[in-house]
């Protein structure tokens, strides 16, 4: 399974972006998703920002991923 991640942005240097995410610091390229600024909220898989999504979508995204480790899926 695919997770990306959402992420509030807390600085850019360049194509760079770096954020928090559950305490700890992450970066990654954001030259594809467009002009990204601190404060912006990205989705980030595999070291690059898909795409900039508001607030509202982020803050659902966090609560499936505490769901989903919550109450994981075993097969």
């Amino acid at each position: 399974m695919c997770l990306a991640i959402p992420g509030k942005v807390k600085k850019v240097k360049g194509n760079i972006a770096f954020f928090n995410y559950k305490g700890e610091e992450y970066e990654c390229d954001v030259s594809l998703a467009g002009e990204v600024k601190s404060g912006d909220w990205i989705l980030m898989h595999d070291g690059r920002a898909m795409s900039k999504i508001d607030e509202s979508e982020a803050k659902e995204n966090l609560e499936l991923i505490k769901e989903q480790e919550q109450n994981p899926i075993h097969s």
